[in-house]
C-alpha cells in the first residue's frame, strides 16, 4: 500500500484512453443522429403548428367581405381558439385591405421581411398575393413567432385585390411539441450508444490485458531506483515508456544539481565557521585584555558574516522554489520600492537614495510574486548601498520602457562599477567582481536577482553609469493585467462613478406607445360609461412595522376584497396596502402605458398588481407583453382554465345567472333555460313588457363579454335578444343596477347577472330569488396580473398566492360578494355548493385563453353591437 504522503494521483489508464477515443466516434455518429432527429422533430412540430396557423388564416379568411365598398371581417371565434388548446403561446393578426390599409389587428405584426420584425434565413417566402399561403419565422415584441400568410381575392365594383390575412403565433408549444419527438425519437438511439459503450469496454479491456505486467513492474519500483525501464514495453505504449525514462533522467539530473548546491553552500559557509572557531580558542587563551576586545570584535565580524551568507542561501533557496511554483498576482512596483528603499534607509548611513516614480504609471502594476520582487529589489538597494560607500547618492528610478507598454527600473550607484568581462560572471551563485575585493560579501545578491526576473519574464542588464559606477536596469514586459489590476488595485481610491443602474433604461413605451394609444382607442367605448367614478385610493396601514408597500390596482368593488387584503396583512403584518378602485378601461390604460401616479408613502406610483373582472383585456396584456410572470406557490388549487402563462390568474369562481323577483314571480314560472326564457317572453308578452333587465352591452364590458359568449354557445341568442327587445327589456350598465330594479319590483327578472352579487343581496334579505340556467352556467373569474413595470413584483407574487392558497380562497367564499375557485374549500359559495343549486347546470367557465382577443377585435364587436341594436329595437 502506498502511504497517503506519497499515494500517486490517479489519471487516465491506457483503458480509458482508448475507450474514450472509440466513445469519441460512436458519440459523434449519435450526435449526428441527433442533429438529424432534432431537426426532423423542428419540422414536424412545424408542421403540425402551420396547419393549425393555416386553419386559423383560413377560418378567418371566409369571413372577409366587400360591403358598401368596404372590406369587413367579422373575426370567428374559432380562429383563436384552435390556436390557444396549447396553453402558452401568444397569439397576434393583421388583416390588411388591398391597397395596404390595415383593416384590423396588430398594425406592427410583420407580413413581409420588412416591417416589424427580421425574418429568418432561409423561412419560407409568401406575401400572401395568392391563394397558396406563405410561413416564415419572425421576431415580433421581442419573441419568436411563426407566420401563416394567406391572400383571400376580393372584388367590387370598379377595382379587385387581394386580402392579406396574417396570423402569427409564438414558439412555446412548437418547442414542446418538437422536445417531445426528440425524446420519443432519440430513446431507442440512447440505449443502444449505451449498449454499445459497454461492448467497447469489454472488449478494450480484453485487448489490453498484456499491459497488466508493465503496470505492475512501474509501480513496484523502490523509490530511489531512477534507472530506466529495462523491460521492453509493447509497440503501443512504447512512446510512454520512453517518456517516463526521460523523466527519470531529469529527475537525476535535478537531484544532482540539488546535491551540488547543498556542497557549494556547506563549502561556503565552513569557511566563516571555522574562522568563528578558531577566534573562539584564541580567545579562550589569551589574557591581555585589548587583544581580547580584538579578538572579539572579528568573532563578532565573522558571525555577522555567517550570519549574512546563511541568510543569502536560504533566500536563494526560498526564490528558486518561488520561480517553479509562479502564480502571478498584481504587484504595485512603486510601492512595493518604497517600502525596500524605507527600510534600506537605515542601514545606509549617510549614503542618501532617491526615489522617482513616474507619476503616469501610478499604480505601476506588474504580474509576480510580491515576495520574490521585494527580495530581488532589497538585493539591489542592498549592493548599490555597499558598494557605492560614501562616493554620492543612489539614484532609483521606475518609468516607462520606450517602444511598449513595458515598466523600466534603474538603480544606479557611484560606485567602482563591473568590468564587461566580469558582468556575465556575478551573476551567477557565489559570483563576485574584481572591484568587490576588500568588501564582505557571499556573491548571491545578484544571481537571486537574476532568478527573480528571468521567472517574471524580465530582463536584467549591468551598465557602466556615465561619469563612474554601475546601472543595474530591469526592464519589465509590457503587463497582461494592464488596466483592469490597476483598476481593482486603486478601486476604493479610484472614486469613480458607478455603472449604469438596471432602472435607468427604457421600458419600451416610446415604441410601443402609438400602437397602445390606437388600441385604447378601440376599446374604450367597450368599457367606458358615463356614471365611471375616478379613481379612489384607500390606505391599508401596516398592523405591526411598516415594512413593505403594496399597491394594487383593481377593478373590483372595495367592499369585496376589503377583507382579502385585511386578512393578507394578518400573515404580513409589516406590509402596508395601497388600493386604488378604477375602471377596467382605466386600469388597461393605466397597464398599456405606464402610468404612474405618485404614493402617498413614496415611491414612482406604478402599480404593482392588477385586478379585474375584464378577463379579455387582462388576457390581452400578457398576451401583448404588458405583464411578467410568477409561479405561485398554491398553483395544485388553480384549474387549467383560470391560470394562463402563470402571467393571468383567476381567483374567483363566478357563475351568470337569472335574478327573479320572489314576491312576483313564483318558482314554477321562473324559466331555467334560455329557451324557456324565450318561450316566456312569447307567450305572455304583455305582463313582461319593460320587466325584462340586463346589461347594455354597448357599455358594459362584463355584458358584452357575457353576450358574446351566448352568441357562441347559444344557437338562438338572436332570438333571444329579439325577444328580448320585443318587450323593451331595460339596459343597465352592472350587476348593482339589475338587482336594484328586481329589488324595487320594477322588473321580474334580470338575465345574466353576477350571481355572486345576487347571493349577497338575497343574504342581506332583499326578495331576490336565483336561478342557475340549466342548458349551461357561464362562469367567470376575477382575474389578477403582475405589471411588467411593477417595482414589487415579489410582494405581487405574494398576495397572488395568498388569493390562491387554501386560507386566501375560504376568505373569498367567506364573502358572497365572491366565490371561491376550488371545490376542495368547504365554504357556501362554492363551486361544489353552486352545482348543489342546480345540478342539472352545466358550467361553462370562461377560459383566460388568447380567444378571448377574438372579442376584442373591432370590427367584430362594431358588427356585434350592430347587430345587437337591430334586434333588440335600438335607435
Amino acid at each position: 500500500m502506498w502511504p497517503t504522503s506519497a499515494r500517486p494521483i490517479e489519471g487516465y489508464s491506457l483503458r480509458r484512453r482508448l475507450f474514450v477515443r472509440l466513445f469519441g466516434v460512436l458519440a459523434a455518429l449519435t450526435g449526428g443522429l441527433f442533429l438529424f432527429v432534432d431537426a426532423y422533430a423542428q419540422r414536424a412540430a412545424d408542421a403540425a403548428f402551420d396547419r393549425l396557423l393555416l386553419a386559423s388564416a383560413l377560418a378567418i379568411a371566409d369571413t372577409v367581405r366587400v360591403q358598401d365598398g368596404r372590406v369587413l371581417v367579422d373575426l370567428p371565434y374559432s380562429s383563436l381558439s384552435i390556436l390557444a388548446q396549447g396553453g402558452r403561446d401568444r397569439l397576434f393578426y393583421r388583416i390588411t385591405a388591398p391597397d395596404g390599409t390595415p383593416i384590423t389587428g396588430y398594425d406592427d405584426l410583420p407580413v413581409t421581411g420588412k416591417a416589424g420584425g427580421k425574418a429568418d434565413q432561409g423561412a419560407d417566402q409568401g406575401a400572401g398575393q395568392g391563394a397558396v399561403p406563405g410561413f416564415r419565422n419572425a421576431i415580433y415584441r421581442n419573441e419568436p413567432v411563426r407566420i401563416a400568410t394567406l391572400g383571400r381575392f376580393v372584388a367590387q365594383p370598379g377595382s379587385a385585390g387581394w386580402v392579406t390575412i396574417a396570423v402569427a403565433q409564438t414558439r412555446e408549444e412548437r418547442h414542446a411539441l418538437a422536445r417531445d419527438i426528440l425524446a420519443n425519437a432519440f430513446l431507442p438511439i440512447a440505449f443502444a450508444m449505451l449498449a454499445g459503450a459497454g461492448l467497447i469496454w469489454i472488449g478494450v479491456r480484453q485487448a489490453l490485458a498484456p499491459l497488466g505486467s508493465l503496470e505492475r513492474i512501474i509501480r513496484e519500483r523502490r523509490a530511489h531506483d531512477l534507472s530506466p525501464i529495462a523491460m521492453p514495453p509493447p509497440q503501443e505504449v512504447s512512446q510512454l515508456v520512453h517518456a517516463i525514462n526521460q523523466l527519470m533522467e531529469r529527475l537525476k539530473a535535478n537531484l544532482d544539481t540539488m546535491q551540488t548546491f547543498l556542497a557549494d553552500a556547506a563549502h561556503q559557509i565552513r569557511t566563516p565557521l571555522a574562522s568563528l572557531r578558531l577566534q573562539a580558542e584564541l580567545a579562550a587563551e589569551e589574557e591581555d585584555p585589548a587583544a581580547l576586545r580584538r579578538i572579539a570584535q572579528r568573532v563578532h565580524r565573522n558571525a555577522v558574516d555567517a550570519s549574512q551568507l546563511t541568510s543569502q542561501l536560504l533566500n536563494h533557496a526560498m526564490v528558486m522554489h518561488r520561480s517553479e511554483a509562479l502564480k502571478p498576482e498584481p504587484v504595485d512596483l512603486g510601492a512595493l520600492l518604497q517600502q525596500v528603499i524605507q527600510r534600506a534607509e537605515a542601514v545606509a548611513g549617510e549614503t542618501p537614495i532617491r526615489l522617482e516614480i513616474d507619476h503616469a504609471l501610478e499604480p505601476a502594476v506588474v504580474p509576480g510574486d510580491a515576495i520574490s520582487l521585494r527580495e530581488a529589489l532589497t538585493n539591489l538597494i542592498d549592493n548599490a548601498v555597499k558598494y557605492a560607500g560614501a562616493a554620492g547618492a543612489i539614484d532609483v528610478s521606475l518609468t516607462r520602457r520606450p517602444g511598449d507598454r513595458g515598466l523600466r527600473l534603474d538603480v544606479a550607484d557611484h560606485g567602482p562599477g563591473v568590468p564587461d568581462a566580469e558582468k556575465r560572471g556575478v551573476l551567477a551563485r557565489f559570483g563576485r567582481g574584481s572591484s568587490a575585493s576588500g568588501v564582505a560579501g557571499s556573491g548571491l545578491g545578484l544571481a537571486i536577482v537574476h532568478s527573480v526576473t528571468e521567472a517574471h519574464g524580465a530582463a536584467l542588464a549591468l551598465l557602466d553609469r556615465p561619469g563612474g559606477g554601475l546601472i543595474a536596469r530591469i526592464d519589465f514586459p509590457p503587463s497582461s493585467f494592464g488596466k483592469e489590476a490597476s483598476d481593482a488595485l486603486a478601486g476604493p481610491l479610484s472614486g469613480s462613478p458607478l455603472g449604469g443602474s438596471p432602472l435607468s433604461g427604457s421600458l419600451g413605451g416610446g415604441r410601443t406607445l402609438p400602437l397602445a394609444i390606437a388600441l385604447l382607442v378601440l376599446v374604450w367605448p367597450l368599457f367606458w360609461s358615463p356614471w365611471a367614478s375616478a379613481a379612489q385610493t384607500i390606505i391599508y396601514s401596516a398592523p405591526g412595522t411598516e415594512g413593505d408597500r403594496l399597491r394594487i390596482h383593481a377593478a373590483t368593488d372595495r367592499e369585496a376584497m376589503e377583507p382579502l387584503v385585511l386578512d393578507f396583512q394578518r400573515l404580513h403584518p409589516d406590509v402596508t396596502v395601497e388600493y386604488v378602485e378604477m375602471g377596467t378601461a382605466e386600469l388597461y390604460a393605466h397597464a398599456v402605458n405606464g402610468d404612474a401616479q405618485p404614493m402617498s408613502g413614496g415611491g414612482d406610483g406604478r402599480p404593482d398588481l392588477l385586478i379585474s373582472s375584464a378577463a379579455d383585456l387582462q388576457v390581452k396584456l400578457v398576451n401583448d407583453g404588458h405583464t411578467q410572470p410568477h409561479t405561485p406557490a398554491g398553483e395544485e388549487l388553480v384549474p387549467a382554465w383560470a391560470n394562463w402563462r402563470n402571467e393571468a390568474f383567476g381567483f374567483t369562481f363566478e357563475p351568470a345567472v337569472i335574478a327573479y323577483d320572489r314576491n312576483r314571480l313564483s318558482e314554477d314560472e321562473v324559466p331555467r333555460t334560455r329557451d324557456a326564457l324565450i318561450r316566456l317572453l312569447r307567450e305572455d308578452p304583455a305582463r313582461y313588457d319593460r320587466r325584462i333587465a340586463t346589461y347594455d352591452v354597448t357599455s358594459s364590458g362584463i355584458g358584452h363579454l357575457l353576450a358574446a359568449h351566448d352568441a357562441h354557445l347559444f344557437s338562438q341568442f338572436w332570438q333571444l335578444v329579439a325577444m328580448m327587445g320585443s318587450v323593451q327589456v331595460r339596459l343597465a350598465c352592472c350587476t348593482a343596477d339589475i338587482l336594484d330594479m328586481v329589488e324595487r319590483g320594477e322588473v321580474l327578472i334580470g338575465y345574466n347577472v353576477l350571481g355572486s352579487y345576487a347571493r349577497a343581496r338575497a343574504a342581506a334579505g332583499a326578495p331576490i330569488g336565483i336561478v342557475m340556467p340549466e342548458d349551461y352556467t357561464l362562469v367567470i373569474s376575477r382575474v389578477a396580473v403582475i405589471p411588467k413595470s411593477a417595482s414589487r413584483p415579489q410582494m405581487a407574487g405574494r398576495f397572488i398566492d395568498y388569493l390562491l392558497s387554501t386560507r386566501g380562497q375560504q376568505a373569498v367564499a367567506a364573502r358572497f360578494a365572491l366565490q371561491a375557485i376550488p371545490s376542495s374549500v368547504e365554504r357556501e359559495a362554492n363551486p361544489p355548493t353552486l352545482r348543489s343549486a342546480s345540478m342539472a347546470a352545466p358550467l361553462q367557465p370562461i377560459a383566460l385563453s388568447p380567444a378571448l382577443l377574438v372579442f376584442l377585435d373591432p370590427l367584430k364587436r362594431e358588427r356585434f353591437l350592430q347587430q345587437w341594436r337591430s334586434a333588440i329595437q335600438l335607435p
